[in-house]
C-alpha cells in the first residue's frame, strides 16, 4: 500500500495540533469550514472551485456570484463574546464592504465580518442599538495570505489581527443584537450595499468576495491573543497564494498574418463562466510587422480598442448622449453583457480588413434612448472599421436618431448632448494610469506642422475658449457644450492632429477635419493623490455593478483614464435621421509633426485620373481612404472581363500621396500585377492586393507603401498577362 501524500498528512496533523489547542483551552470553535472537501458540508452557490490552500484546498470567490451558504437553523448562536477568523488572499479589494462571513439584517442586527473597498479588514456589529464599525490599522495587500481575526468582547470591545498580531481595536459595550433568524454566509453580503467611490450613486450591489478563503473558524468566546497566535502558526502557508494580476486578453503575442479573425479571446476563468457565448465573439485584427493590434471584445462592451507592443490599450469612445429622463448617460460602455453591441467582419484579406461594430447606446439599466413615436426605433449606431496593413484605419461613425442634432432651446449641459471621441487608455490589472501614459500626454497640431504638448504633471492643462464663429456653431450644434464649463486645447490653432503620449513604441492618434474642430481637456473628477490623470474602475470588466463612475483607489483592477474629448469637428454627411463622421487613427511612433504628410493625404487627397477604356474614375472616398475606379458596364466582355487599369494620381505638397489603397469596383475573380511609375512592384510587405466577393460582383483591393509629392501612375493588369 502506497503511503497517503505529504499533503494529507500535514493538514492531519495540523488538524490534531488545533484540536489540541482548543482543547486546551476549554473547547473548540462553535463552527468551521476548511474546504479540503469538493463535495458535502454546506451549500456553494454560484460560480468556485478548490485551489491550493494554506492546509490542502481553498475555496476561490469569484467576485461575482459565490457564497457559501449554513442555514440559520445550523448556525451559530452567539453571546456576549465571539471571534471570528478565516485566511483569505485577495485577488481585487471590493466594490464596497464585502463579507468574508456574515450573519445580519439590514444593518440592524447581527455581525459582518470582512474587508472594505480599500483593503481594510474589520468587523461590524449592532450594539447599543447602532451598527458599530472597527477597521485595522492598514490596508490588506493583494494576491498574499492573510490570517484575520476579529474578537468581540462585551466589556472590552473589538481587538482586530492579522497574521497573528493587533491589528486594530475599538472600545464598545454591550451585548450585540444578533439575527438568529438569518442565514449565515460566506464571502457574500446579505445585504446588498452602495457603490463606494461612485461618482453618482445608481444601485446597491450585489457581489461576492473575489480571491480565496480558507480554514474559517467562530468562536463563542473572545481567543486570547496567544491563542490567536497560535491559531495562526500552526496554518502558516507553505507557499504563496495561487493569485496573479490578469492579462487583458488580445489575441496570441507578436506579429501576425494581417487580417480580421473572428475568435474567444479568454480572460479569467472567474470571468468567463457567466457569458452565454459561442467560441468566435470576438474579433482581433493582426498586423504581420508589429505586435500591435484592434480589439473588439466583451469586456469592453466591443468598445474597439488599439493595443500596444506591450499591452496598453487605448480606444477613442463611441457615441455618447443623453436625455432629460434618463439617470445616467447613455452609451455602450454601460453595456455591461453586451446584449445591444456586437462586431463583425466585413473583409479580411491582404490588403485590409473591415469590421462593423454596431450598438445601441444604453443607460447602465439596459434603457434605450430617443424612441420614435411612429416606428418605436431607438438610437442605434454603425461604425466601419476599414484597416490597412499600415495600422492606419477609418472609423466612419453613422448614427440614426429621432434627434439628429442638438436644438440649442431644449437646454444646455447634459439634455440632448452628442459626443463621438475621448481619448481612453485602459489600464490593464496592476498598473496605475503613469505606468502606461507619459505625463506630456498629449501632443496636438494643425495641418501647418505648428504643435503643442499639454502635461498634468502640475494640473489638468487647457485654457479658455477661443474659437471662431464657425467652430462655435457647429460645437453649440452637434455637442451642445457650454464653453464655459471646459478647459479647451487651443493651441496651436485649428489643431486637429491629436496624439497620446503612451509608455510604448507606438502611440495612438486620431486626425480630424480642422474645419470646426473644438478639443477639449478632461479636468474633473482627478483625485491627485491617486493620479494625475482622471482614474476609474467601473469599465470594462464589471459586469457585476450598474455604474457609469467609480473613482479607482489601487491597481487592482482593470481600469481607464480620459484625456480629451475632441468635441466638435464637420460631419461627413448629414440627414434628417442622424449624422455620419469620419476620423482617421492607428498607432505610430511618429511624432505628432509628422503625421501631417498623412493628414493631408486623407483631408486634401490628390486628384485621380483614369485612362480612358474599361473603367471610370469614382475618386477618393475618405470613408475608406481609398481611391476608387469602378468598371464600365458597358465595357467589352462585360463585369469581369480582362482588361487593365491605369490610374494616374496626381500628388504634390499639399496632396501627398502616403500609403494609398484603390479600390477597383466589379474587377472580377482575375488576379493583379501592379506597376508603378512603369516599375513592376511584386507583391508583398509594400504591395498587398486582396479580393472583396460582394453579391453584386467581386471588387479587388490593393494597398501600396509609396509616399510621394509627385504624380503617380499606378497600372493595374489582370494576373493572367491579358492587355
Amino acid at each position: 500500500m502506497s503511503a497517503p501524500p505529504r499533503h494529507l498528512l500535514r493538514s492531519i496533523f495540523l488538524t490534531l495540533l488545533l484540536l489540541s489547542l482548543s482543547l486546551a483551552a476549554g473547547q473548540g470553535p462553535v463552527a468551521s469550514w476548511t474546504f479540503d472537501r469538493a463535495k458535502g458540508g454546506d451549500p456553494i452557490q454560484g460560480y468556485s472551485k478548490l485551489v491550493p490552500g494554506v492546509s490542502g484546498t481553498g475555496l476561490r470567490f469569484d467576485g461575482q456570484t459565490t457564497s457559501v451558504v449554513r442555514v440559520a437553523a445550523r448556525a451559530p448562536r452567539l453571546g456576549d463574546a465571539f471571534t471570528v477568523e478565516a485566511w483569505a488572499a485577495i485577488q481585487t479589494y471590493p466594490w464596497t464592504w464585502c463579507a468574508l462571513v456574515n450573519q445580519e439584517k439590514d444593518r440592524k442586527a447581527g455581525y459582518l465580518f470582512g474587508i472594505d473597498p480599500e483593503g481594510y479588514f474589520g468587523l461590524q456589529l449592532a450594539v447599543g442599538g447602532a451598527w458599530v464599525e472597527c477597521c485595522s490599522d492598514a490596508p490588506l495587500p493583494l494576491y498574499v495570505w492573510s490570517h484575520l481575526a476579529a474578537a468581540y468582547d462585551a466589556a472590552s470591545g473589538i481587538t482586530l489581527y492579522r497574521d497573528g498580531k493587533p491589528a486594530g481595536r475599538k472600545a464598545v459595550s454591550g451585548k450585540p443584537a444578533f439575527a438568529p433568524a438569518a442565514d449565515l454566509w460566506l464571502g457574500r453580503n446579505l445585504t446588498p450595499l452602495g457603490l463606494s467611490q461612485e461618482v453618482k450613486v445608481v444601485a446597491e450591489v450585489a457581489y461576492s468576495f473575489d480571491g480565496i478563503i480558507d480554514e474559517v473558524r467562530v468562536h463563542d468566546r473572545a481567543l486570547r491573543p496567544d491563542e490567536i497566535r497560535a491559531a495562526h502558526s500552526a496554518l502558516a502557508p507553505s507557499g504563496p497564494a495561487p493569485l496573479r494580476a490578469p492579462v487583458l486578453p488580445a489575441g496570441p503575442p507578436g506579429p501576425g498574418r494581417f487580417g480580421a479573425y473572428a475568435t474567444r479571446l479568454r480572460y479569467t476563468d472567474e470571468w468567463e463562466r457567466p457569458w452565454r457565448v459561442g467560441d468566435a465573439p470576438d474579433v482581433v485584427v493582426r498586423f504581420d510587422e508589429s505586435a500591435e493590434r484592434l480589439v473588439f471584445w466583451r469586456g469592453t462592451s466591443y468598445i474597439p480598442a488599439w493595443v500596444t507592443e506591450n499591452g496598453i490599450w487605448y480606444n477613442n469612445e463611441f457615441y455618447e448622449t443623453q436625455d432629460g429622463s434618463m439617470t445616467t448617460s447613455v452609451e455602450p460602455m454601460a453595456d455591461k453583457q453586451a446584449r445591444f453591441s456586437h462586431a463583425r467582419i466585413l473583409e479580411s484579406n491582404d490588403a485590409r480588413a473591415v469590421v462593423l461594430w454596431r450598438y445601441a447606446p444604453v443607460t447602465v439599466e439596459t434603457g434605450l434612448v430617443f424612441p420614435d413615436p411612429l416606428t418605436g426605433w431607438n438610437d442605434w449606431v454603425e461604425e466601419t472599421f476599414t484597416v490597412y496593413p499600415d495600422r492606419t484605419c477609418v472609423r466612419k461613425i453613422r448614427t440614426w436618431s429621432s434627434k439628429p442634432t442638438v436644438v440649442p432651446s431644449e437646454g444646455k449641459g447634459l439634455e440632448n448632448f452628442r459626443q463621438f471621441h475621448e481619448a481612453i487608455i485602459i489600464n490593464p490589472p496592476g498598473t496605475r494610469p503613469e505606468d502606461n501614459i507619459l505625463p506630456d500626454a498629449l501632443t496636438l497640431a494643425n495641418m501647418k506642422g505648428e504643435t503643442h504638448t499639454y502635461s498634468w504633471a502640475k494640473e489638468a492643462p487647457g485654457f479658455p475658449a477661443d474659437f471662431d464663429a464657425e467652430t462655435l456653431s457647429l460645437l453649440h450644434r452637434i455637442s451642445d457644450q457650454d464653453t464655459a464649463a471646459h478647459k479647451w486645447l487651443t493651441l496651436p490653432r485649428k489643431g486637429n492632429i491629436l496624439r497620446v503620449n503612451l509608455k510604448a513604441k507606438t502611440s495612438p492618434y486620431v486626425i480630424v477635419d480642422p474645419r470646426g474642430v473644438a478639443i477639449d481637456c478632461y479636468a474633473g473628477e482627478i483625485i491627485r493623490e491617486r493620479s494625475m490623470f482622471p482614474w476609474w474602475n467601473h469599465w470594462p470588466v464589471s459586469q457585476q455593478i450598474r455604474s457609469n463612475g467609480r473613482w479607482a483607489v489601487a491597481p487592482d483592477r482593470v481600469s481607464h483614464s480620459s484625456l480629451a474629448h475632441i468635441q466638435s469637428w464637420r460631419p461627413y454627411e448629414e440627414s434628417a435621421d442622424g449624422l455620419t463622421m469620419l476620423m482617421l487613427n492607428g498607432l505610430s511612433d511618429k511624432p505628432a509633426a509628422g503625421l501631417v504628410p498623412l493628414a493631408k493625404s486623407w483631408l486634401q487627397a490628390p486628384k485621380m485620373d483614369v485612362a480612358a477604356g474599361a473603367f471610370r474614375v469614382d475618386g477618393y472616398d475618405p470613408a475608406q481612404k481609398a481611391f476608387v475606379a469602378s468598371r464600365r458596364e458597358s465595357a467589352p466582355g462585360g463585369a469581369g472581363a480582362a482588361a487593365a487599369l491605369e490610374v494616374t494620381l496626381r500628388a504634390s505638397v499639399d496632396s501627398p500621396v502616403v500609403n494609398p489603397a484603390l479600390v477597383v469596383r466589379n474587377w472580377g475573380e482575375a488576379g493583379a500585377r501592379i506597376e508603378i511609375d512603369g516599375r513592376i512592384a511584386p507583391p508583398g510587405r509594400d504591395v498587398r492586393v486582396g479580393h472583396v466577393a460582394r453579391l453584386e460582383g467581386d471588387d479587388l483591393v490593393v494597398w501600396l507603401r509609396l509616399e510621394s509629392t509627385s504624380p503617380v501612375r499606378i497600372m493595374v493588369r489582370p494576373a493572367d498577362g491579358s492587355n
